[in-house]
């Protein structure tokens, strides 16, 4: 999720994400996960997501 900067510190991300993290309970979703900016990180440690132990790793071809 990206907010325009103009528009940032309004509550419209907070909105968003609370509306899909209750479209997902509607659905029986248990688990989500995602990755946040620094900027992003304290709305979601404030819906509830917390660190996990593992690392995100990606390979892409054509890198070696």
């Amino acid at each position: 999720m990206v907010t325009d900067a103009a528009y940032r510190r309004r509550g419209f991300s907070r909105a968003c994400m609370t509306a899909v993290l209750d479209w997902f309970a509607e659905r029986g979703v248990s688990t989500v996960d995602l990755r946040a900016t620094a900027d992003g990180e304290p709305l979601y440690r404030e819906l509830g997501f917390a660190p996990v132990s593992h690392t995100a790793l990606r390979w892409a071809a054509g890198r070696r």
